[in-house]
């Protein structure tokens, strides 16, 4: 979307964010996958006129008074271009002269989901803004439009053309409301009635395609905590919807549930700032009915002080488990005694079976979740009160979608998975996948309760697979006194506390 030498004039009304030299060689703009596309350029009555003087055809739009263009058949290639695009050259006719609209990218004026607010955002499928997600010019661009679009003048221009808000994308990263805009266009004051949207607040729902950029900013943390990894979070899509948001440069991730909304993780970034922290907690309280809602959790010891420094109330929230490798394939020594037993009853009890460990397949997903079922009504009723087997209960209940979302996407989960079969049959599964250099996670384990010694095996074979790692990773205990007795029982070589932060 180069400027045209054919212009003498400009009658632009934005600024413009991104080099020419840089649209020149890009292929992303003015080009439409389908006909129809609802993101095809929207020119009003005085923007057509001048497109006409300049070259583009009068039929090319429908409506004088103001509506998209209607896009041509891409002459080099598939799809569609906008009329105004020259694809010989990589040009716009009408650069200096380009819509409102064209003016705005790669910003995205759009509704939110519902419809009740009118929302500002990067689209991502600009290269230039997924190279400078955390530049601060692009934010300081950011909120320089977001004000200029908040003016009397562009609220009475959009106001007059609200085609030119567009509907909500997925792929674009909101920045931030605009409250005096939506106000005027739908005519009731904001923050009355229900309480808003996490995109109202400037939250994006977090996409498949947002693993890499999830991932590029765990370099700035150096935590073994298991949550900060993409599989531990996505296993629990069914009872979480996640957003996120980048503050003072800072990844920000965010959860939704029944309750309200809370941060899992802690800001992610290069240099943590209070401010980041203060518009996090805002964010949160915009969103609960409670204050006590709104938290950061899975802080490590290590950003305790800097949390604590900031005013928040730190309290410690579960305990996380790491072994290793070696120590649990041997088995050897006193201490575990216990499990060497149960490895090898086991063994000795099916030596005439045939006993496979194999890798897990999409086929092996009804056994296995008929294996899940089977192992839930044995975990029923066992803990030693009736409080455990209520928790227990609650657990199972929430752990069943888990497994099953587990199972079903375990490849693009990156999960690594085995099933034990005796005599042909699935008796147990597990998995795990890399977490740090060194590190293997297991995520997930079930075993037949009813075959002694067959969940130590499972767990033993499993660890013996693993040798290019030299510690294994069992996450945390849930707080659960019964599940924090079996993880010790294997003697961890260190053990992590999570932390929660709220404000006081």
């Amino acid at each position: 979307m180069g400027p045209s030498k054919i212009n003498a004039r400009s009658d632009l009304a934005l600024p413009q964010l991104i080099p020419s030299s840089r649209c020149l060689a890009c292929d992303v703009c003015c080009r439409f996958p389908e006909k129809d596309s609802p993101l095809a350029p929207y020119f009003t009555a005085e923007e057509i006129r001048r497109a006409i003087e300049r070259g583009v055809s009068p039929e090319r739009f429908a409506d004088p008074n103001g509506g998209r263009i209607e896009l041509i058949p891409h002459p080099y290639s598939e799809g569609y271009v906008c009329p105004a695009f020259d694809p010989a050259v990589n040009g716009c006719r009408i650069y200096d002269h380009r819509p409102l609209d064209c003016q705005l990218f790669p910003l995205a004026l759009m509704w939110d989901p519902c419809r009740r607010t009118v929302l500002l955002g990067y689209d991502r499928k600009c290269p230039f803004v997924l190279e400078s997600l955390f530049s601060e010019a692009l934010f300081g661009y950011g909120r320089s439009m977001a004000a200029r679009l908040e003016s009397d003048e562009m609220i009475k221009r959009l106001g007059a053309h609200p085609g030119l808000i567009g509907a909500y994308q997925d792929d674009v990263m909101i920045l931030t409301p605009l409250t005096r805009l939506t106000e005027a266009l739908t005519g009731r004051p904001t923050g009355m009635g229900a309480r808003p949207s996490p995109e109202a607040v400037g939250l994006t729902p977090l996409a498949d395609a947002d693993r890499p950029l999830f991932e590029s900013t765990l370099k700035w943390t150096r935590t073994e905590l298991s949550s900060h990894s993409w599989p531990a979070l996505m296993v629990w899509k069914d009872h979480l919807q996640y957003y996120w948001t980048i503050l003072d440069r800072q990844f920000c991730l965010f959860a939704r549930y029944v309750d309200g909304l809370f941060m899992p993780l802690p800001p992610m970034g290069e240099t943590l700032t209070p401010e980041a922290v203060r518009h996090c907690f805002d964010r949160m309280d915009s969103m609960n009915t409670y204050p006590a809602i709104s938290r950061i959790e899975n802080l490590d010891g290590e950003q305790v002080p800097t949390f604590d420094a900031m005013g928040l109330v730190i309290k410690p929230k579960e305990q996380e488990y790491l072994y290793e490798r070696d120590a649990l394939v041997r088995l050897t020594g006193d201490r575990y005694k216990t499990k060497r037993w149960a490895c090898n009853r086991f063994v000795r009890d099916h030596r005439n079976d045939p006993v496979r460990l194999e890798p897990y397949r999409s086929s092996d997903l009804d056994d296995c979740l008929e294996l899940f079922d089977r192992w839930k009504k044995q975990q029923d009723g066992s803990g030693p009160s009736s409080t455990n087997r209520e928790e227990d209960r609650m657990m199972l209940e929430d752990a069943a979608s888990a497994h099953r979302r587990a199972l079903e996407n375990f490849t693009a989960l990156g999960l690594t998975g085995r099933v034990v079969r005796l005599g042909g049959k699935i008796v147990g599964y597990t998995f795990g996948y890399p977490f740090r250099p060194g590190i293997f996670c297991v995520l997930l384990e079930v075993a037949d309760r009813e075959i002694t010694g067959l969940s130590a095996y499972l767990y033993r074979e499993f660890c013996r697979e693993l040798s290019g790692y030299a510690t294994i990773h069992a996450m945390d205990d849930s707080g659960l006194e019964r599940l924090r007795a079996a993880k010790l029982s294997y003697h961890p070589s260190k053990i992590l506390t999570s932390y929660i932060a709220t404000r006081p």
